[in-house]
């Protein structure tokens, strides 16, 4: 099982303490619950996270999630950091 997943952001939901992002082309063993990717308000790099996102989504870059636990089809994935190379 994967930790990390990479693709284009196809969606951005900021809603009552969680952000909710979603990749387009990612692998099956890479997608979590619903297709989506929780950062959570609380996490220490939120501010900067969510704008690299929302940059990544912008300019239609690859965004790298990587996440706290194993991606799992029953479970959200937990963001822990992202990345984005341009």
């Amino acid at each position: 099982m994967a930790t990390r997943a990479k693709g284009k952001v196809s969606r951005i939901h900021p809603l009552d303490g969680v952000c909710k992002i979603s990749l387009e082309g990612i692998p099956a063993d890479a997608t979590p619950l619903e297709g989506v990717f929780r950062l959570e308000q609380d996490h220490d790099n939120y501010n900067a996270l969510y704008s690299l996102a929302l940059a990544a989504a912008v300019n239609r870059y690859d965004l790298d999630i990587g996440t706290y636990e194993e991606i799992v089809p029953h479970h959200h994935g937990k963001v822990e950091f992202m990345l984005v190379n341009w």
